[in-house]
């Protein structure tokens, strides 16, 4: 089954089964995002030896060498239609969505890029998916949208400089790009597998050469040990597993699926606390609560 078919419209009214997939997909995607984030603050933001664009690079590089047999398979099936789908989902979830995330971690902490981005993109994308699919939240929808702004906002917290103030719109900027994604994805007619190999070996064709005529590589500076690790996060769990999970979850449950990225700030902020040191406050607890209830809410309404 394929988005936009008739059985993908009634993914917007999913029921048993249905549900229960992609619930189960989104969850396995926004937990793998949530330790993307601790895992990248981890490396970049402690003065590591690997940089934003040397993870970008084991992200899209390694996920598109594994999806590129994909690809040669499918890619005469696809039409020009597909290719225009591709070209905007590159952007929305590709290497420039990727090097936004991990140059705004840089100047932002974890629990706060958690928050705001992942945070804001159920906002986004219902905007979004109102205006250009005609999409009307419920009640319930609605006020679990307003739940998650709420949190959302209360752990990313008030910026303390320039630099921070920086971060926080490149992260803002990265969930509008998402949001914009996944509504393309809505209407797109590419399965989850298709859009993943599609975005993955296009940031592989297009980043990859510019990353090394540039000389932003470190990798051979690095620990082995490091680059291991961030190789399989970033190269295979985040960018084919995660957009794989996200996009078929987007496929049974439709406008429901975004509202579980707010869970991410959840995810990566319980993950701080034992991999960077971060302990949230009362206030930050009650705030990573609003959010668990707004995405309940908005995944009834």
């Amino acid at each position: 089954m394929r988005p936009g078919t008739p059985e993908a419209t009634a993914a917007d009214a999913p029921s048993g089964r249905r549900l229960a997939e992609g619930v189960a997909f989104a969850l396995l995607a926004v937990s793998l995002w949530g330790g993307w984030f601790v895992i990248t603050r981890r490396t970049v933001g402690a003065g590591g030896v690997l940089g934003p664009a040397d993870l970008v690079a084991l992200r899209f590089g390694i996920g598109g060498l594994v999806l590129l047999p994909v690809l040669l398979l499918r890619l005469r099936g696809l039409g020009r239609t597909a290719l225009v789908d591709a070209a905007f989902l590159y952007v929305a979830q590709g290497a420039p969505f990727a090097l936004l995330i991990s140059i705004a971690l840089r100047y932002a902490p974890a629990g706060h890029g958690a928050a705001l981005t992942p945070g804001t993109m159920p906002l986004f994308a219902a905007l979004l998916g109102a205006l250009v699919l005609r999409d009307r939240p419920g009640r319930f929808a609605l006020a679990g949208l307003g739940l998650i702004a709420a949190g959302a906002l209360t752990l990313a917290g008030g910026f303390r400089d320039a630099d921070e103030l920086f971060g926080y719109a490149l992260l803002l900027t990265a969930a509008l790009l998402w949001a914009a994604g996944t509504v393309r994805m809505r209407r797109s007619r590419l399965t989850a597998l298709e859009a993943t190999a599609l975005i993955c070996v296009g940031s592989l064709l297009t980043y990859i050469p510019l990353y090394l005529a540039a000389g932003l590589s470190h990798l051979a500076e690095a620990a082995p040990a490091e680059i291991a690790i961030q190789a399989v996060y970033q190269g295979v769990l985040v960018s084919v597993v995660a957009l794989i999970a996200f996009n078929r979850s987007l496929a049974l449950i439709g406008r429901r699926t975004p509202a579980f990225t707010a869970l991410v700030p959840v995810i990566a902020t319980l993950l701080a606390i034992p991999v960077l040191g971060e302990v949230p406050d009362p206030l930050h607890i009650g705030a990573i609560l609003a959010i668990g209830a707004g995405v309940l809410l908005t995944t009834r309404g």
